[in-house]
């Protein structure tokens, strides 16, 4: 059920009647919550177990993240008067410690179930390969692994939602449901973007009553979404085809230009889907983060990766590059 298919948006118009629809506003997210884990049953059958995995490590790491450190607060306004300015910094880093080991178990395991799916393959082949070269004998263990619908995009949402929770920039959320809901938000499952939990989170919990104006923005967002992926990047394909199948039988001028349409047709079809999600999340009444800002009109290197997928940029930069650097 890929977001282009007709399936995908009589399910997608199905969830929002039912959505608007729903008696009780206060738990209009948990049909948001169903129809998520309705499209990725759907789609991954048992592999949402995956899923369900980082969901539970994810809520169970950021609560006892948020339970280590409101203990220790509590314990030193306890004791206050014991404490000696050495030995309070002491016991402050202590507490700091078993934080970064809980926050690093959490971390290893997700991103570590994410490289494996996605890498052992690759690892396994070049090792076999190498031992190859050097004439070693050597049999490749079999496994058959199918990687997870957006893996790479629920696994990098979540651990920044618990890096958040570690550094104390938000609460962890304390109703199972929401947390599984911030995870599966099926419109962006697929393909992104990825999610700030302070951005996203209210958003999707809030209720929500219906509006013309935003079904209408929506609705036109899906269709330019559409545009793109179907009359620019599918038509393109077809004619990269034709040139890389028989490259010797075209001139460089032909080759140049078949260059520039690949980067024209991966933008359109990447930027396509981010449109018909982003369109679709609307009509549900969540605003997602934008992802492409007209990247072709950059000028410079830089300036270009601030506009191309720019949530995954964002992600590297407040959680990796940033920390790193101080």
């Amino acid at each position: 059920m890929g977001i282009i298919s007709i399936k995908f948006f009589v399910f997608a118009a199905a969830a929002i009647l039912i959505y608007y629809l729903f008696p009780v506003k206060k738990y209009q997210w948990t049909v948001l919550l169903a129809a998520s884990y309705t499209y990725y049953i759907l789609n991954c059958n048992k592999y949402v177990l995956y899923m369900l995995v980082t969901t539970v490590t994810t809520y169970f790491g950021a609560r006892i993240l948020e339970y280590a450190a409101e203990k220790s607060k509590r314990f030193l306004l306890r004791n206050k008067e014991s404490f000696t300015k050495e030995s309070k910094k002491e016991f402050k880093a202590k507490t700091q410690r078993k934080k970064r080991l809980i926050l690093a178990a959490v971390l290893f395991f997700n991103f570590g179930i994410l490289a494996f799916l996605k890498y052992f393959g690759f690892c396994a082949d070049s090792v076999h390969s190498l031992l190859e070269m050097l004439g070693i004998s050597y049999t490749e263990p079999s496994f058959n692994f199918i990687v997870p619908l957006g893996i790479s995009f629920y696994t990098f949402q979540s651990m920044g939602y618990v890096i958040d929770v570690y550094r104390g920039k938000v609460n962890a959320e304390k109703n199972f449901g929401k947390l599984a809901l911030f995870v599966s938000f099926f419109p962006q499952i697929v393909q992104g973007p990825i999610g700030i939990y302070s951005d996203l989170a209210h958003q999707l919990y809030e209720p929500k009553k219906f509006s013309y104006d935003r079904f209408k923005s929506g609705g036109l967002l899906i269709l330019w979404g559409i545009f793109k992926k179907l009359l620019i990047a599918d038509r393109a394909v077809k004619v990269i085809k034709l040139v890389t199948a028989d490259s010797e039988a075209f001139s460089g001028t032909y080759i140049l230009f078949t260059v520039i349409l690949y980067a024209a047709q991966l933008y359109a079809d990447f930027s396509g889907g981010m449109d018909i999600v982003m369109g679709a999340s609307e009509m549900f009444g969540v605003k997602l983060d934008q992802n492409f800002r007209q990247p072709f009109f950059s000028n410079s290197i830089s300036d270009f990766w601030h506009r191309w997928h720019i949530t995954l940029g964002t992600w590297m930069k407040d959680y990796i590059f940033y920390p790193f650097s101080l």
